[in-house]
């Protein structure tokens, strides 16, 4: 238990220096949305015991419509981000 409290201080020291370090912004976003997703893999595959790629396929759509609405439309990331979220509503009906 101990290894692991000591895992999570390191872990959250590294996190809150990363932009100090010079690390990318970008990067530190797709990891973030990666963790994301792992964590609702770990979720479906962890509880329920059934593997569903369903949700990848929301994951796509909001990151579709995000990359659309900043490409053509020429909105930033901060505009970019809060109409991603009804996107899986709207594609899955």
């Amino acid at each position: 238990m101990r290894a692991h409290t000591g895992m999570y201080v390191v872990l959250s020291i590294m996190a809150l220096a990363a932009p100090f370090l010079g690390l990318y912004p970008v990067f530190l976003m797709k990891l973030l949305c990666f963790a994301m997703f792992a964590c609702a893999f770990n979720l479906l595959l962890g509880y329920t015991k059934m593997l569903s790629f369903g949700h990848a396929a929301y994951f796509g759509s909001s990151a579709y419509v995000t990359g659309w609405l900043v490409t053509t439309h020429g909105w930033g990331t901060i505009e970019g981000s809060p109409p991603e979220s009804p996107s899986p509503w709207l594609s899955a009906s």
